[in-house]
């Protein structure tokens, strides 16, 4: 895994992102130079977002076809423009435009399952802008028209597998330029619609355009379709890490973990920047906690398990890794990252091969990676929360009602193991699979869109796991809280009434709440006619009442937590209206709705609360 340069902490970044994202004015401006990561979210999911090309560039883009015409005028032998591609550039032709028609036909092999309409904006935008740097060979007005796609809602129908991603994305990338020319086999969505993109074009009240000279490589012959989707991935990537972060600050409340974990002077003895960051954004969270246990406290084990106690060292790579992922990203989608480069500035035409996007292939493996051990992380807190030899003195599968009826959570402590595995393996490095490829021309390349397709799938599950942890550690946290309370009203009980001592500390608390009347005709029996309906009426009026303050009373419960966590569980409960499982309904709903807030992006203004504050 990488590391990453660390001025601004992966925290500020990240919250920076998220603020950036909801903030995007209503137009975009490229102009090869500063397109962001929550750009390239935003146009890629929010169709009333426009792209205009900055004025500037428009300039150097004349400029720049005008010198490439000027060059080929003059007999200049150029690759892609008067000879054939890749293995076969030995051949020469004069008919330039037929040859760049030719590039679009031979490299649209693609079939059978297709991305979503996100992930082809993404790569529309990110290829805009890398072309309107002007190094391309590009006419402006041609790259005008990818822009008006983007602008209309008109998305060309892309396959998902295909590209080697050397000499770029040639597969997906070519779908994009049918789409431009109108090509009578080229399918788009144009506002939700399938049809031909003559036809979304006409409708459009725009004309197809006719490539020339080098425009064809221009528009495919990049690594930017998977630079598109690395930077969807990237920027959830950053999302998830944050939840992962609030997800172990939940879980130290839910099992009364200790503070001391997260002290200060313990990080300084190995003062890596992530770890230290992690142990100081989960103390933030839990500040104020009365569920986290302070080093002097006494537990059942005098420091905790690893999932927990280990939560910042295991953190750290992660956190920095994703940094890098960040810095490489703007890189990449800031970048000429065609061949050959056309630079009308000095003079020259260089033929190399910026399109190979190992770099980016080996960022998706490091972020998916990252995605992994967060979910590896979460997957140990899960278990210890629903596992009742591990989660300190609460109900198995943190039910909700009886035991013997009720078997809470144990399902998703199942799925969570299912997750854990599809995730695993999703995290083998992709660069390590690649094959010659096209007459062994492309004897290596970088397998940068497989590794963006892969990291993408851990993203999803990664979120997956974490409404299951999100939707057991509120749980459990009540629980906590239950059994806190409960103890206290056990011992006064116990004050009260001496002799039911040693027959209430043989049963379960939970019994004494889920099984209340029967529990308490069982413990009065060892007191005196004239005290028993006192005893239990007792119990059962406090039982109620803490049983029914625990199933709807959710500020009052969150008034013990910490003040980062407390908003999260706020989010959860009061917001979502996800209630205590009482064990009287399906789970599937309700994990439904809480994954439905991670993927509409709505849980991201509950982080940048959480965490600005």
């Amino acid at each position: 895994m990488g590391s990453a340069c660390t001025e601004t902490p992966h925290l500020d970044k990240s919250i920076d992102f998220i603020k950036s994202r909801i903030g995007q004015p209503d137009e975009i401006v490229i102009h090869g130079n500063g397109l962001t990561i929550p750009e390239v979210v935003s146009v890629s999911e929010d169709t009333t977002k426009r792209v205009r090309i900055d004025d500037s560039a428009h300039e150097e883009m004349k400029k720049n076809a005008e010198y490439l015409t000027e060059k080929i005028g003059e007999g200049l032998v150029v690759y892609g423009i008067n000879t054939g591609f890749g293995g076969s550039a030995d051949v020469r032709s004069w008919e330039i435009e037929e040859v760049q028609r030719s590039l679009i036909r031979h490299s649209k092999v693609g079939m059978a399952t297709y991305f979503d309409n996100e992930v082809t904006r993404a790569g529309m935008l990110v290829r805009a802008n890398s072309d309107s740097r002007a190094y391309s060979g590009i006419r402006n007005t041609v790259l005008q028209r990818m822009v008006d796609l983007i602008n209309h809602d008109i998305v060309p129908r892309v396959p998902e597998r295909g590209s080697v991603s050397a000499s770029g994305d040639l597969n997906p990338l070519s779908y994009i330029g049918a789409a431009m020319c109108g090509q009578d086999d080229s399918w788009v969505v144009a506002q939700g619609k399938l049809m031909k993109s003559h036809e979304a074009l006409t409708n459009a009240a725009l004309e197809p355009v006719t490539l020339r000279f080098k425009e064809g490589l221009a528009i495919i012959n990049s690594d930017s379709f998977s630079a598109g989707n690395a930077a969807r991935c990237v920027y959830t990537a950053n999302v998830n890490a944050l939840l992962t972060q609030v997800c172990v600050a939940m879980a130290v409340e839910a099992l009364q973990g200790r503070t001391e974990t997260f002290d200060e002077k313990i990080q300084k003895r190995v003062p890596h920047v992530g770890q230290k960051e992690a142990a100081s954004n989960i103390r933030r969270l839990i500040k104020g906690s009365r569920f986290a246990r302070t080093s002097e406290s006494n537990n059942v084990e005098r420091q905790d398990r690893f999932a927990l106690r280990s939560s910042p060292q295991w953190l750290s790579p992660i956190l920095e890794t994703l940094q890098d992922s960040m810095r490489r990203m703007k890189i990449e989608m800031n970048s000429s990252n065609d061949n050959p480069i056309i630079d009308h500035r000095t003079d020259t035409v260089l033929h190399g091969a910026n399109f190979q996007g190992m770099t980016m292939s080996v960022a998706m493996d490091q972020t998916r990676q990252s995605m992994q051990l967060c979910g590896k992380l979460i997957f140990g807190l899960i278990q210890e929360c629903i596992n009742g030899k591990l989660n300190y003195d609460l109900p198995a599968n943190v039910a909700g009602m009886d035991c013997n009826v009720d078997f809470g959570f144990k399902g998703v402590d199942i799925a969570s193991a299912a997750y854990m595995s599809e995730m695993d393996h999703t995290a083998n490095y992709t660069s390590t699979h690649v094959l010659c490829a096209e007459t062994h021309n492309q004897s290596i390349n970088s397998l940068a869109l497989v590794s963006s397709r892969l990291t993408d799938k851990a993203c999803h599950i990664l979120r997956l796991q974490i409404t299951n942890h999100l939707f057991v550690v509120c749980q459990t946290i009540e629980l906590r809280w239950l059994q806190i309370r409960m103890k206290t009203v056990l011992n006064n009980i116990i004050n009260q009434f001496p002799e039911t001592e040693d027959a209430l500390e043989d049963i379960p608390w939970w019994d004494c709440i889920y099984h209340a009347k029967s529990t308490a005709e069982e413990v009065a029996a060892v007191l005196p006619d004239s005290q028993k309906e006192k005893f239990s009426k007792q119990l059962l009026e406090k039982t109620s009442e803490l049983y029914e303050k625990v199933s709807n009373d959710y500020q009052t419960i969150a008034e013990d937590l910490g003040q980062g966590t407390k908003k999260m569980y706020l989010f959860i409960r009061d917001e979502l209206k996800v209630p205590f499982n009482r064990g009287q309904r399906a789970l599937d709903a309700d994990l439904e709705t809480i994954f439905a807030s991670i993927k509409s992006r709505r849980i991201e203004e509950v982080l940048v609360s959480i965490f600005q504050d």
